[in-house]
């Protein structure tokens, strides 16, 4: 792997372990299983090909956008019996917000 593609390649794995950090604050048997499939991933591509790198260097960097702005944390209120959602400011973005399915009340 050149220089710079080493260079890539160590901070994107930075990036990604910054990231569980944040996405799975105060949830550590995640963040522990989070940061081992991170440094798996990496290890299992360390000898990968020069001309593999930069679709690998994508996806890493999908992951890491994927999991910034997709993945919320809810912690459940035994008191309320509700769930409350740990939004963040990546959560939000411009225009309107898509929604799901409706639940089915049975």
């Amino acid at each position: 792997m050149g220089g710079e593609s080493r260079r890539k390649v160590m901070s994107l794995l930075w990036k990604l372990l910054r990231t569980q950090k944040v996405v799975f604050r105060g949830d550590v048997p995640v963040q522990t299983k989070a940061r081992e499939e991170i440094f798996a991933a990496f290890r299992r591509n360390r000898h990968a090909a020069e001309d593999q790198i930069p679709d690998m260097i994508k996806e890493a960097e999908e992951a890491d956008e994927f999991l910034r702005t997709n993945v919320i944390q809810a912690e459940y209120n035994p008191e309320t019996q509700n769930y409350t959602q740990k939004i963040r400011p990546e959560h939000t973005s411009e225009g309107p917000i898509p929604t799901g399915t409706p639940l089915e009340h049975k």
